[in-house]
C-alpha cells in the first residue's frame, strides 16, 4: 500500500462516525417528511349492492305439448331366397357353341392406317435408326423428354406412316421425332414368308448430355 492511499484510509477512518451519523439523520428526515404529507388514513366498511328480485307467478295448469309423432322405421332388407327357393328360378338357356364366321371383325386399333387389320407371324426389326435433330430453342430451353412414335412399316421396310403415341415434350421435338422415325428402316414383319405391313413403336429420347 502506497503512503497516500494509507493517508486515505486513515482520513476515512476518522470521519466514518460522522457519515453513520449524517446518513442517519437523512433517514429520519425522509421517514417524518413521508408520515407528514401522506393523506390520514380512512376506514370504509364493505356494503353490499342493493338487488331487487321481482316474484313471477306461475300458473296452476300449465299445458304440457303432446310428444312428437313416432318416425316410421326403416324397412328391414329382405333374406336372399334359399337353395330351395332358387330351383323355382327359371333356368339359363343351354351354352350353344354355334358358327361364328358372320360376327363382324373386331374394330381395328387407331392410329395411322387404322382401316387396315394387319397380322403378323415375325414382328419388325429395326435396323437403321434416325436419331432426331435436337431443336434448338428446345435445348437453349433445357427440355428434356420422350416421344413415342408409331409407325406403320411396309412389305419393303420402310416407313410408310408415323404418329405419335405419347409425349411429354415441346411440338418442335415431336415433330423431330416424327421426320426421324419416317427416316428409319426395318426388317417387315412376315405372315409365314411373306413380307407384310405392321405397326411397331419407336422410342426417341431427347437428352442434353
Amino acid at each position: 500500500m502506497s503512503v497516500a492511499q494509507a493517508a486515505a484510509n486513515v482520513e476515512f477512518k476518522a470521519k466514518y462516525g460522522k457519515y453513520v451519523r449524517r446518513s442517519l439523520l437523512g433517514a429520519i428526515l425522509i421517514h417524518a417528511a413521508l408520515f407528514i404529507l401522506s393523506p390520514p388514513f380512512e376506514f370504509k366498511p364493505y356494503q353490499l349492492k342493493e338487488e331487487r328480485f321481482e316474484v313471477v307467478e306461475l300458473p296452476e295448469n300449465i299445458e304440457i305439448p303432446p310428444p312428437p309423432k313416432e318416425i316410421a322405421m326403416p324397412q328391414v332388407p329382405v333374406e336372399a331366397a334359399s337353395d330351395e327357393d332358387a330351383d323355382e328360378v327359371d333356368e339359363l338357356p343351354e351354352t350353344t357353341f354355334e358358327d361364328f364366321s358372320d360376327m363382324p371383325p373386331p374394330p381395328p386399333p387407331g392410329g395411322s392406317d387404322s382401316g387396315v387389320f394387319l397380322a403378323f407371324d415375325e414382328p419388325p426389326v429395326l435396323i437403321d435408326f434416325v436419331k432426331p435433330k435436337y431443336p434448338d430453342l428446345a435445348r437453349e430451353a433445357g427440355f428434356e423428354g420422350t416421344v413415342r412414335v408409331r409407325v406403320l412399316v411396309g412389305e419393303d421396310g420402310k416407313v410408310l406412316a408415323a404418329d405419335v403415341l405419347s409425349s411429354d415434350v415441346s411440338p418442335a421435338m415431336e415433330q423431330a421425332a416424327l421426320v426421324a422415325a419416317k427416316k428409319c428402316r426395318f426388317k417387315p414383319a412376315k405372315q409365314r414368308t411373306t413380307p407384310v405391313k405392321a405397326h411397331v413403336m419407336i422410342p426417341f429420347n431427347f437428352r442434353l448430355n
